[in-house]
């Protein structure tokens, strides 16, 4: 009875050991796979990394045309903006842009690449450049009341206005000029001012 009993004691004893090694040997294995994680995580860290430093450097452009929108001075009647600007902020942030320019009177610069002329109604455009051709600069202007028509020629190239006895060069496309007026925001395809005075640019 006694060596039976010292044998089923000794049995678990042995397992102990086993169940001990196999312990210390499931514990080696734990370290080893963890150990692998972090020597692939930092090649895997940076091309997960990679993924979002792309994202944010193509989406950018956006928050600093906002910051540098707000960043801007108060707008006056005498503020000369250029039409590059006025067009870049309108495309960055409509809604900004609304607060600063919509139903303000301010000056606008840039060069003239064309003109419009509706049908039917005694208003034209001068249409000014910007660096996006799908935003314009359309400032809108009523001719003097002593001028019976306007229109233009040398293929669109020179706007020309006529009095009775005369025809007078209003402006002609590649003049730089300055143009005052009130801005009504994105309109027609562009950014649109009406009520407008031009001067050339010195």
């Amino acid at each position: 009875m006694y060596a039976f009993a010292q044998e089923t004691v000794t049995i678990p004893k042995e397992r102990l050991e086993e169940l001990e090694r196999k312990e210390a040997e499931l514990e080696k294995l734990k370290a080893a796979t963890k150990a692998q994680p972090t020597i692939q995580n930092p090649t895997a860290k940076k091309q997960d990394e990679a993924v979002p430093q792309t994202t944010v450097s193509t989406v950018a452009p956006a928050p600093s045309e906002t910051l540098s929108l707000a960043s801007l001075t108060p707008l006056e009647k005498d503020t000369v903006v250029s039409a590059t600007d006025l067009a870049a902020h309108y495309r960055a942030n409509a809604t900004m842009a609304d607060e600063r320019y919509r139903k303000r009177t301010f000056k606008v610069q840039g060069e003239i690449v064309g003109f419009e002329k509706p049908a039917l109604v005694r208003n034209y455009n001068i249409l000014l450049k910007t660096a996006e051709p799908q935003t314009r600069v359309i400032c809108d202007f009523y001719p003097p009341e002593n001028f019976k028509a306007v229109y233009t020629i040398n293929a669109g190239a020179v706007l020309v206005g006529t009095l009775p006895d005369t025809r007078v060069p209003i402006a002609k496309i590649g003049d730089n000029v300055v143009i005052e007026g009130r801005c009504k925001g994105l309109s027609g395809g562009g950014v649109k001012l009406t009520n407008c005075e031009m001067k050339v640019a010195k």
